[in-house]
């Protein structure tokens, strides 16, 4: 019966990836440098540059669908902001050798900060760019851990959650388009189990579909490299 229920609420979710507003372009335009002498500085300025792009293109989703503060009581996070946990947020003062703080006042450099840190430990930078917006989004909505197990499952890999040897060389095979919509879709059929186990998580199914969904045609779009 609640499988029956689900498929039904699946069929009325329509992605809708243009009402992302403000997403950043992933098109890099790159001049020739000028002289030899140039050359290799041109191109490490042009990899920051990239990486740094594929990098807004891969927050700005997240945040979209992040949005603000959250406290549902069904959400066995607990209290969130942007994204952050509250006890990821202490973690991360306590590292530093600073006092707790409420969530709500994280500022904008720690926020950023903490995000990078979900693209390094993630490896998204070094994949392919609608793998690389998946495998963030999804450190980031399942935790890094995670992510590798969504990715181990969609290189049809034993999922471990830890990027070994046979994970990298699985993915310079795998590292593209498709790779990245079969994450999104291991996801979806996650959502399902999800909720069948925990009814309590139906409070949350329909936007986790509509991010995954709205996922799928955000990276459909996106430019190769």
């Amino acid at each position: 019966m609640i499988w029956h229920k689900l498929n039904q609420l699946r069929t009325k979710i329509i992605a809708k990836p243009q009402i992302i507003l403000g997403i950043i372009s992933l098109v890099l335009i790159v001049g020739m440098p000028i002289g030899i002498n140039n050359q290799i500085l041109a191109q490490a300025k042009t990899e920051e540059t990239y990486e740094e792009k594929l990098f807004e293109t891969a927050l700005a989703f997240t945040l979209y669908f992040e949005g603000g503060f959250s406290n549902h009581p069904a959400d066995k996070g607990g209290r969130t902001y942007k994204g952050i946990l509250q006890t990821e947020y202490n973690a991360y003062r306590r590292r530093r050798g600073l006092p707790p703080l409420d969530v709500t006042q994280m500022s904008d450099l720690e926020l950023m900060e903490i995000y990078q840190g979900y693209w390094d430990n993630s490896k998204s930078a070094t994949m392919h760019p609608a793998l690389a917006v998946v495998m963030f989004d999804t450190a980031v909505n399942f935790g890094i851990q995670n992510s590798i197990t969504f990715l181990q499952q969609a290189l049809g890999l034993p999922q471990t959650g830890i990027f070994d040897g046979a994970t990298q060389k699985a993915l310079e095979n795998g590292n593209n388009r498709n790779t990245a919509l079969q994450m999104i879709n291991e996801r979806i059929i996650y959502r399902y189990k999800r909720v069948q186990e925990d009814a309590s998580q139906m409070a949350f199914f329909h936007g986790w579909l509509v991010r995954d969904y709205s996922l799928w045609g955000y990276v459909d779009k996106l430019k190769d490299n």
